[in-house]
């Protein structure tokens, strides 16, 4: 009885694990028969192979066209779809030009479009689930996504365009190598195609782009193999094999894990012979005028060195700062001169003279229209090369007040004892330190004069507002004068001339502006760079003065024949200065047949290019020809016509130097028409056909608009985002217990003060500009721009450094640990170096006055110097920013003008 139903039970166990099984194979097949049901999963132990990684660089006359090849499967022989993520490196400065995805029998292709809301839908955006990845200098990361069916693979291709710059004498090939992993194929063909011999060349290792000490690794790499073709033609080939990629990575400090392969840089380097200083091409109706002077004499320069002096340079930043200038001042030339200008919440000027020993003002004779600050030394008279007379003052060390200094040896010992005592404290005042630079500069009469300008943030003090900045910057730097010369000798001048000065730019650090910086250099004739916040911050400054340091030829002026050029297809054609080691490019459109005004012949007998400027022998005129030696090659995809480097050249000019929507429309109708990826257009994925929608669930491509140059940001950044609240958790690396000091949630704005007014709020913060911490004698002090206050403070100002229990308090740089949490616990709050000085919710202070909470470098007054448990007594926080109730008498307040809050 017992055997029978045992029995029965079993078969209907066997049934029940037999339907269960075919349930489970019939909804597995549906998986398979339907992707769109198939979950869209992320690397949980299985990987995306990159198979293969090839990067093939053509360069013709100095423009590069690249493709990346990059084939990945995805090795999974179940039914799960994984997404692989490529990370693709290419030089700041290039314009991304295509993506192309070929996927089973799909292709999916890229068109460049405009960007807007609706376009964004098409970019993928970084929402933090990409694995981290430290972006080598001077790049941008793009980050590719494709979504690959079990055992399906896809071969991407990945195209950009650059021209390739001359630096210090030498062109240098970034070709970017970041596959992920051991790679079964990697190859590099690099193909060079010039127009002069090549009378340097040589292949770097790999590098990281991230060097202390940029002369790491600077031998020929042993695993690079160079074929020359011709004297002005090479192949570059590097393929490393699985051994050899493993052993490249293994013998890095800076790759932490082998199997993640190379991932670096291999660089290449390249000259050219010059028999002469500048060489045309002329090819499918378009010119390039390039000029590398190698012969000229080098001119004498003044430099203004304006440097940043806030609280967030302190620490690493001014100790590499010091390092740099005390390098940078040596290397000075002893016809060269130079002006120190620092700023903090003020700017002062340093004079190496004794006020004694300075002129006065009321006794200084008065000046004419473009009279040197040098004038009470002989003068010397010299001939001009038109014939005309002009005067070369000796310096003179009393006039000009001293700023304008010769750098001779006993006062650049000087400036490097003035440099030695620097410190960093308060705000940020870009506008008053750049006003004042360019007013020194205009000052001297030297062949060249340029501003040298380093900050590390965003302007907090004074004028905040980016295109207020700019337009002062652009009105102060127009000075006339009297033909390329300044005097004038005892006549009218009939040839009066608009000088200005260039400005180099240097953003230090992340939190720096480089959209901003780049906007101001451009306008002003100069260019900008990023220097960045790591221990060979010290180099990377000395490296970009280098650039700087050997003027040859000033005031430079690119002309050409009317009759065949369109002057408004010409990129920009005057330039503040050519520098030995650069190379200047200008390009341009020719007038067909049926433009042309009197018939003249496009031949290269016609065609002329004219550069004027000023060299160490006076004013000068050069003529450079056609160079009818050129071999051209036929046009294709990796030998564009000089149309795209016109192209190139244009829309980079359009969108640095200029935020007006006339300009950036007219650079994205031209990146439009060459599909180049800029600030302005981006990509969007689409099969062959309509099916748009289809594409970007296949393939997804981000890229960042402010990582593409002339990107621009929200104009006001004097707004602030803190947030004045009643407390919270803090938004930091570590949990903390919440804030319970009440505080407001409006801001409150400053209205525009009297004249007295303004000198006592001016004011504020002068000891945060540092005195002297030894003692000096007296040809050593430093002197302050601004005129001491005639509106006695009621209440002293102090360094925010001075206070003496801020070390026993201080977490870091930039953090407070104070005791503000509930119940008495432990609160961390910043200090808020890199904030403006805005007023926040008011308050009464243990002064019994009307007084506003500001942040607490900002009102460091005598009251707070001693005592802690006093300054607890000041503290308010602003959304875990530390401030004190700051007495109204300080700065002026104007109730009525309140703004919202904007949380």
């Amino acid at each position: 009885m017992a055997e029978p139903v045992l029995q029965q039970v079993r078969n209907q166990a066997a049934l029940l694990v037999l339907l269960v099984s075919s349930l489970f194979w019939s909804t597995t097949s549906a998986i398979r028969a339907n992707p769109a049901h198939r979950p869209l999963e992320q690397d949980q132990g299985a990987k995306c192979e990159v198979q293969s990684y090839t990067l093939r660089s053509d360069v013709h006359l100095r423009y590069s066209t690249s493709m990346l090849r990059i084939q990945v499967a995805n090795p999974e022989r179940s039914w799960r779809t994984l997404e692989c993520t490529l990370n693709v490196v290419i030089p700041e400065t290039a314009f991304l030009s295509g993506v192309l995805a070929e996927i089973g029998d799909k292709v999916i292709q890229t068109k460049v479009i405009e960007r807007n809301d609706a376009s964004l839908s098409h970019e993928d955006e970084d929402d933090g689930t990409y694995d981290p990845f430290e972006v080598p200098r001077d790049s941008k990361l793009i980050r590719i996504g494709v979504s690959l069916k079990a055992e399906e693979d896809a071969i991407l291709f990945i195209s950009y365009e650059q021209l390739i710059t001359r630096k210090l004498g030498i062109y240098e090939i970034v070709l970017n190598l970041h596959p992920g992993q051991i790679v079964q194929e990697l190859r590099v063909d690099a193909y060079i195609h010039e127009s002069r011999e090549l009378s340097v060349l040589r292949v770097l290792g790999i590098r990281s782009g991230q060097e202390i000490d940029p002369l790491e690794g600077q031998s020929e790499f042993p695993l690079s193999k160079v074929i020359r073709r011709s004297e002005n033609e090479a192949h570059i080939i590097f393929s490393p094999s699985r051994k050899q990629q493993m052993q490249l990575a293994n013998s890095k400090a800076w790759l932490s894990n082998s199997d993640n392969g190379l991932s670096g840089q291999l660089v290449v380097q390249f000259e050219l012979s010059r028999p002469k200083d500048g060489e045309i091409m002329l090819k499918d109706g378009f010119f390039a005028h390039h000029y590398a002077p190698t012969a000229l004499s080098v001119l004498p320069k003044h430099v203004v060195f304006v440097l940043d002096l806030s609280s967030s340079m302190a620490g690493r930043r001014i100790s590499q700062l010091k390092l740099a200038m005390a390098a940078i001042l040596d290397e000075l030339k002893s016809d060269d001169y130079f002006s120190i200008v620092q700023f903090n919440s003020f700017k002062s000027v340093w004079r190496p003279f004794s006020r004694e020993k300075r002129r006065p003002k009321s006794n200084r004779r008065p000046r004419q229209f473009g009279q040197s600050n040098y004038s009470n030394q002989q003068d010397r008279i010299s001939s001009s090369s038109d014939g005309g007379r002009r005067v070369q003052k000796q310096p003179a060390d009393l006039e000009g007040g001293g700023r304008v200094i010769p750098a001779k040896p006993h006062y650049i010992a000087k400036a490097k004892r003035y440099i030695k005592r620097m410190k960093a404290s308060g705000g940020t005042n870009i506008q008053k330190a750049l006003t004042k630079a360019i007013e020194i500069a205009h000052s001297s009469d030297v062949p060249l004069a340029l501003v040298v300008f380093l900050t590390d943030g965003d302007s907090t003090v004074g004028e905040t507002k980016a295109s207020f900045i700019l337009k002062i910057a652009r009105e102060a730097n127009r000075k006339e004068k009297c033909g390329s010369y300044q005097e004038t000798i005892d006549e009218p001048c009939d040839n009066i001339t608009t000088k200005h000065v260039p400005i180099y730019s240097l953003a230090f650090g992340e939190e720096a502006n480089i959209y901003f910086l780049r906007r101001l250099s451009a306008e002003n004739f100069g260019t900008a760079r990023r220097i960045y916040d790591a221990e060979d911050a010290a180099i990377q400054l000395q490296e970009v003065y280098a650039e700087l340091a050997a003027p040859v030829q000033a005031n430079c002026l690119f002309q050409y024949p009317d009759n065949m050029v369109d002057p408004e297809w010409v990129t920009q054609h005057k330039f503040a200065a050519a520098f030995l080691g650069s190379e200047i490019v200008v390009a341009g459109r020719l007038l067909s047949e049926d433009e042309k005004s009197d018939g003249a012949d496009e031949g290269n007998g016609d065609f002329w290019g004219e550069v004027k400027g000023e060299q160490a022998t006076g004013e000068v005129s050069t003529v450079h020809l056609p160079d009818s030696e050129i071999e051209f090659y036929p046009n294709t995809k990796f030998n564009p016509n000089l149309s795209h480097l016109w192209a190139y050249l244009t829309i980079y000019q359009l969108l640095v130097g200029s935020a007006a929507r006339d300009s950036r429309e007219e650079a994205t109708q031209i990146a439009l028409e060459y599909s180049f990826v800029t600030a302005t257009t981006t990509l969007e994925p689409h099969f062959e056909g309509d099916r748009n929608d289809v594409a970007t669930s296949v393939l997804r491509v981000h890229l960042p608009a402010e990582q593409e140059i002339g990107h621009i940001m929200d104009d006001d950044n004097a707004s602030s985002t803190d947030v004045c609240s009643e407390g919270g958790e803090g938004e930091y690396w570590f949990p903390l217990q919440q804030a319970f000091i009440p505080c407001g949630e409006r801001k409150v704005t400053h209205h525009v003060p009297n004249s007295s007014q303004q000198r006592s709020s001016e004011n504020f913060g002068r000891n945060q500009i540092h005195e002297p911490t030894n003692a000096m004698e007296d040809e050593d002090e430093q002197d302050f721009e601004e005129d001491k206050s005639e509106v006695e403070q009621k209440y002293q100002l102090v360094d925010l450094e001075s206070l003496n229990w801020l070390k026993d308090v201080r977490y870091g740089p930039r953090y407070l640990v104070l005791p503000k949490g509930r119940g008495g616990e432990n609160q961390l709050f910043s200090l808020g170096l890199n904030e403006s000085n805005e007023a926040y919710s008011p308050c009464l202070s243990p002064l019994k006055e009307p007084s506003h909470c500001r942040h607490l470098h900002f009102c460091s007054i005598t009251e707070l110097k001693e005592d802690f448990y006093e300054f607890l007594r000041f503290f308010c926080s602003i959304n875990h920013f530390a401030g004190v109730c700051c007495p109204d008498s300080l700065f002026p307040i104007d109730e009525s003008n309140v703004q919202p809050f904007d949380k």
